[in-house]
């Protein structure tokens, strides 16, 4: 790709669009930020630092085809359906994809959940163990954008976002975390994959830098493998706090305020989880951070925990 870049980065005001960025600022590649409300916080903090923005929503084919014009490659991402809101995520994928393929994009970076089309070997899934909205439509954007005929396209997955760690998201997470309780349906020895947002925005904005290198490349990556008990001692270390780990039972969740998609993810996690192999993106040369480095560069953000 010899001519100069500009990335679209849809969902530009959120976690990983603002990630992304960021990530190719630094490579000093030039960006437009996609967003659905240029008043936001969020925005105006983007729009402040000169970041171009423009407003359409994923909705809306011809907003999103105004707002890629001139684009020469294109961060996707959509947000997770669940059932109320089935079909959804991907109609939005396919409207995202549409908007990008009219405005002549040459290049996708998409991201999604890691093990999304591995939904029907999931135990218990033939059984109806787990809501299916979710990883169906995961599975589905994913086939949208890589039979959409892009010249350069990449798909990757993610685990948990350590963001999540963070207030006020991890009142999400974990809602009787305010109290010093992270209660959930995890066993002791469940292991949960981690990736910070830095790192997400990285490995983007590498695969917009290198398009050979990452074409038609499907991979997850991961920052970090770690126990609830073992996390809990890397907030406590680092704030000072003690915080008591738990596993409940679906009743005591519903009690406490969780929700019952919250609660059966954490059950997934127990019998399933998202595996990924720390090797599957080795070959790409960057080395991801590990969760107590993401939350030592965050500790003022952790001590707010005890203010959520």
């Amino acid at each position: 790709m010899s001519h100069k870049q500009l990335i679209a980065v849809a969902g530009a005001a959120g976690t990983q669009g603002g990630a992304v960025i960021d990530a190719l600022i630094a490579k000093g590649i030039a960006v437009r930020g996609v967003v659905r409300d240029k008043n936001s916080a969020a925005a105006k903090s983007l729009s402040s630092n000169g970041i171009e923005l423009v407003e359409a929503t994923f909705d809306n084919v011809e907003s999103l085809t105004e707002a890629v014009k001139g684009a020469t490659g294109i961060f996707s991402l959509q947000m997770g359906s669940h059932p109320g809101n089935k079909g959804e995520e991907t109609q939005h994928a396919k409207n995202l994809v549409t908007a990008a393929k009219v405005a002549g994009i040459d290049q996708i970076v998409h991201t999604s959940v890691a093990r999304a089309g591995e939904h029907e070997n999931f135990v218990g899934w033939n059984e109806g163990r787990w809501e299916p909205t979710y990883w169906e439509e995961k599975a589905a954007a994913i086939i949208i954008v890589k039979e959409a005929g892009f010249s350069y396209w990449t798909v990757i997955k993610l685990p948990l976002i350590m963001e999540n760690l963070l207030p006020s998201k991890s009142a999400v997470l974990f809602p009787t975390i305010a109290q010093g309780k992270l209660f959930s349906a995890l066993e002791p020895e469940t292991v949960l994959d981690w990736i910070s947002p830095q790192d997400i925005g990285r490995f983007a904005a590498e695969a917009f830098a290198h398009p050979e290198k990452f074409n038609k490349k499907e991979f997850a990556i991961v920052g970090d493998k770690l126990t609830l008990p073992e996390i809990v001692e890397t907030l406590s270390s680092l704030t000072g706090r003690e915080f008591e780990v738990k596993t409940i039972t679906r009743e005591e969740a519903s009690a406490l305020g969780f929700h019952e998609l919250s609660h059966q993810s954490f059950s997934w996690m127990n019998v399933e989880g998202y595996k990924v192999d720390p090797q599957e993106a080795a070959g790409f040369g960057i080395q991801p951070e590990s969760l107590r480095s993401y939350l030592e560069e965050n500790k003022s953000l952790l001590q707010g925990t005890e203010k959520l």
